[in-house]
């Protein structure tokens, strides 16, 4: 089925002309979500000429051959192109508070994503792929603060290195984009199919693998200088090594893996526009983790 990337309406597949005509319609009305998908992805001046079809159309288009390549491809331009995300500039020249900020929102995307790659698991039974989401989300479940093997406690010891409670953030609330954005990524997992899940949130790894320069990534995850800098506490620096370490990134195995079930099941539209989905869910998401920022530079 072809999938509106922004509400999900379901159209037969292949049927770009009924896609494009709900998205014109959409942007007609001034619905907020769909005007800024389609001004972020297929910009045009006019959404009801005969030119936005065929311009949907080449965007969707998988021109190599490798859905893997479109989802990279398309991931690099959205977080890490000319013009990169405020949260990836952000984090080339860091203050205290955008540390501060990025761990707690995280937190609660942490949360989820173990949820979500849980609900993989149950709703599948290829073996690679139980592998892939238990290799990722156990050592965050079954989680030792004594040792470096899990995320989830790398976080934690961020935090105290931060001079962040670790009870105040469990029970605090995440703000309103981080919870917008979780409810799309709860939605999906419950919702749809297990390998339109794998590409909504193992995709989201992509901003740590350093392959992302082959897509045309213009700035890494942080600037490398940041490990040097002598204010920054060492658990903060350790949490950016654990997560940038390419033992701990799985994300080109899982657009393997997105890549093999998606032509397999014939699902790749419905993958493109869920993954498309997630894309705009962690943008709020990251807005959040600077908007979180701010507040502590207001105290």
């Amino acid at each position: 089925m072809t999938k509106c990337p922004v509400c999900s309406q379901v159209f037969q597949k292949g049927d770009y002309q009924s896609l494009s005509k709900h998205l014109s319609l959409a942007s007609d009305k001034n619905d907020p979500f769909h005007t800024a998908w389609l001004q972020d992805y297929v910009p045009m001046p006019n959404y009801g000429s005969p030119e936005f079809i065929n311009n949907l159309k080449e965007f969707f288009k998988i021109s190599d051959g490798s859905l893997k390549s479109w989802i990279a491809t398309t991931f690099t331009k959205k977080f890490y192109s000319e013009k990169p995300h405020p949260f990836i500039e952000a984090m080339q020249k860091p203050k205290k508070s955008i540390f501060m900020g990025y761990g707690v929102e995280n937190y609660f995307f942490l949360k989820q994503k173990i949820k979500s790659l849980a609900y993989v698991i149950a709703k599948t039974d290829k073996e690679d792929i139980q592998k892939l989401e238990s290799t990722i989300i156990s050592p965050n479940i079954n989680y030792n603060m004594k040792d470096n093997a899990a995320e989830i406690a790398m976080l934690f010891k961020m935090y105290e290195g931060l001079g962040l409670g670790i009870d105040s953030v469990k029970n605090s609330m995440p703000l309103p984009p981080t919870i917008y954005s979780i409810k799309i990524w709860n939605a999906i997992a419950e919702n749809d199919h297990w390998i339109e899940t794998v590409a909504a949130i193992n995709t989201m790894d992509l901003f740590f693998c350093p392959q992302l320069k082959d897509y045309g990534a213009k700035l890494p995850f942080f600037a490398p200088n940041v490990l040097d800098n002598e204010w920054i506490p060492d658990s903060v620096k350790q949490y950016l090594k654990f997560v940038t370490d390419p033992s701990h990134e799985y994300s080109m195995e899982a657009l393997d893996l997105i890549e093999k079930y998606a032509k397999e099941l014939n699902l790749i539209e419905e993958v493109q526009s869920t993954f498309l989905r997630s894309l705009d869910a962690m943008d709020r998401h990251l807005q959040a983790r600077l908007t979180r920022a701010k507040q502590y530079d207001s105290r």
